[in-house]
């Protein structure tokens, strides 16, 4: 962190660093998974995996959505912010 009282802007730009995979890799159990492991007995890796293919596939929705409503999905202030987050994110 850049400084030690992160606020609510601050968590949001961060979400492309603060997943699930970052929390699981330094030690924290997320509770979604830790439920799939005793109830069907997922590993963490799977967990990670299902995931990660989960989000792919609503951002496919999403695009085809927009694509459908004759919208542009990835607009020029939208590529900015993304731009700006991903800058944030490796500091």
């Amino acid at each position: 962190m850049i400084h030690s009282h992160p606020n609510q802007r601050k968590g949001y730009l961060m979400k492309t660093k603060w997943n699930n995979e970052f929390f699981a890799k330094i030690g924290l159990i997320p509770a979604y998974w830790y439920y799939y492991h005793k109830i069907y007995g997922f590993t963490l890796e799977n967990y990670i995996q299902r995931m990660k293919e989960k989000q792919r596939k609503e951002l496919e929705k999403r695009k085809q959505r927009a694509k459908e409503k004759g919208q542009e999905f990835y607009t020029p202030d939208r590529v900015r912010k993304m731009q700006y987050a991903q800058r944030l994110a490796t500091y």
